[in-house]
Formats: C-alpha cells, structure tokens, sequence
C-alpha cells in the first residue's frame, strides 16, 4: 500500500516527501508576527494622526483578513499593512499581488453585507520598512491602490 503523495511545502511551490524533516525558515514565526504587528501599530498611528477613524483591525471572515478597516469623509478604506525590514529585496506593497487583491475585494464585499453598509470603498496600502533593530525607516500611504476587480472586468466590457 502507498502513502500519501507529495505535499506542498508552505506555499513554495516545492515538493517534499512525507515523513521527511522541513527546515526552519531563517526568520521565527514570532519574529515575523512582531515585526507585522509593529508595522500595523505604526500604520494605525499614522492614519489616525491623518483624521481616520478605525472601525475593525485584523477583521476575519473565514480564511480571509482585513488588516485596517478605517472611515473618513471619502468613505470606508480596506487598508494591507505590508511591512518588511532592511535589507530590502522588494518594495512591501509590492507583495500585494492579483490574488491578495481578488481576497480584499471578497473580504470587503463580506464585511459590507454583514454590518449592511451601502457605501464608497477604497483599497488602500500602507507600505512600512523597519531599520533591522526595530525603528521605522520608511512609511508610504498608497491611496486608491488597486480598483475592485469587477470593476476593472465592466471596464473592459464597455
């Protein structure tokens, strides 16, 4: 009788065989979880000093999460806090691809309908890069970053 067949390792797109150890990642999940939580307080603290008020924070509805929901005079604002620590190989917001904006967009669509909201959505980025002990190098607010995805698909009906 065969075992199960090869798993996916974390996402990586490798291959491993059942039973054999993973190596740790370099970076330990509770270092990874303080530098995200730093980098969400930093960005909370920012908005609000910009007139935002915040209505949820790490907002779930299954396996999918809202990092900032904020209102001000435009609207509701979905916010991706993205931070990343020097040396840097890519820009954080760079991380928020067609997939994790597909997943926004789900949350978002959710949220509206549990709390019976009809109103102005903006997906917005907040980009943070930490010095390597901790302090805060560089913060970038990306107003409007990406449209909803079905908006951008009636576009190109038209």
């Amino acid at each position: 009788m065969q075992g199960p067949g090869p798993v996916n390792v974390g996402g990586t797109g490798r291959k491993r065989k059942p039973g054999r150890a993973v190596t740790a990642c370099t970076v330990p999940a509770d270092s990874r979880q303080a530098v995200g939580k730093l980098g969400e307080d930093t960005a909370l603290e920012y908005l609000l000093r910009d007139g935002f008020k915040l209505l949820e924070r790490n907002w779930r509805c299954r396996y999918k999460e809202i990092d900032l929901i904020l209102a001000d005079k435009d609207g509701l604002h979905i916010v991706e806090v993205k931070t990343r620590t020097l040396p840097l190989a890519a820009d954080p917001e760079q991380a928020v691809d067609r997939c994790k904006q597909a997943n926004l967009e789900a949350a978002a669509s959710a949220y509206l309908r549990m709390r019976k909201l009809d109103c102005d959505i903006h997906f917005d980025i907040m980009s943070v890069v930490l010095e390597p002990e901790g302090g805060v190098r560089h913060i970038r607010f990306i107003r409007d970053a990406f449209l909803p995805i079905k908006d951008r698909r009636q576009d190109i009906n038209i």
